[in-house]
């Protein structure tokens, strides 16, 4: 094992406060110190490790999750690029030109987009993006148009983004109806072949922005007893309480 004793404390509970008072109790059972750094020849067997792989992905997930359900999100988007317009297999390119080119769009309407973006490849490799929005008004956004558009989009309700179709390509924007659905719902696109990809390409696994807001930590300590998690795996038990009373009574 790559974990040291000084590096990672063992079976810590942390109890965090989600939307709409909601409890996650999550029992670490390795916890990174802060502070502590490892030296390069283990680093390198980290970044080999199936299990460090594992735990990333873990952690993605559980990150998108957070902020995709502590914050007040407008759109859930699809978007897509042209290739007649822009380079579909450069994702570190597109990453960066989308998110300055959102910051311009911000100074140049006075608004204040925000965004959670995860990155996804189509069987050709070429790169698109699911994510969610808040910030964008909906006087940007049109109907699609019969004839013209996929009629599943008209039937789903979804709204065209003209100011990006015309830089980068296809995009649909769908109202957020259910913000814990929703939530779930984009933790799918973390694969391990999605976090193989971008490990390869040295690209992340979501992209989010500055000063999104997080779950609250309320607690932790030492389980006192035993639970049935609703997730497991080798790093974390999670089990979801309604009540913080409820909660607390795991642990000490």
């Amino acid at each position: 094992m790559w974990y040291r004793h000084n590096l990672y404390v063992q079976d810590i509970a942390i109890i965090k406060k989600f939307r709409n008072d909601k409890y996650k109790l999550t029992l670490h059972k390795y916890l990174r110190q802060k502070g502590f750094e490892v030296d390069s020849d283990k680093q390198k067997i980290k970044n080999v490790n199936d299990k460090k792989l594992d735990c990333n992905i873990a952690r993605a997930r559980a990150k998108i999750f957070e902020y995709a359900i502590c914050n007040d999100w407008d759109w859930f988007v699809n978007l897509t690029l042209d290739a007649r317009k822009y380079d579909r297999f450069n994702l570190k390119g597109y990453i960066k030109d989308l998110t300055q080119w959102l910051r311009d769009y911000n100074k140049k309407h006075d608004l204040k987009i925000k965004y959670l973006f995860i990155p996804e490849q189509h069987q050709d490799g070429a790169w698109h993006i699911h994510g969610l929005l808040m910030g964008l008004p909906e006087r940007f956004l049109s109907k699609f148009k019969p004839g013209r558009h996929p009629q599943k989009l008209i039937d789903a309700g979804y709204l065209n983004w003209i100011d990006y179709y015309k830089k980068f390509g296809y995009v649909s924007v769908g109202r957020i109806g259910n913000f814990e659905a929703v939530s779930k719902y984009l933790t799918k696109y973390v694969s391990k072949d999605m976090a193989n990809n971008n490990r390869e390409l040295k690209a992340h696994l979501y992209y989010c922005s500055n000063g999104l807001k997080k779950a609250e930590e309320i607690e932790r300590g030492a389980m006192c007893s035993d639970m049935t998690p609703d997730y497991e795996n080798d790093y974390v038990k999670i089990k979801w309480f309604s009540s913080l009373e409820e909660a607390r009574s795991y642990i000490r």
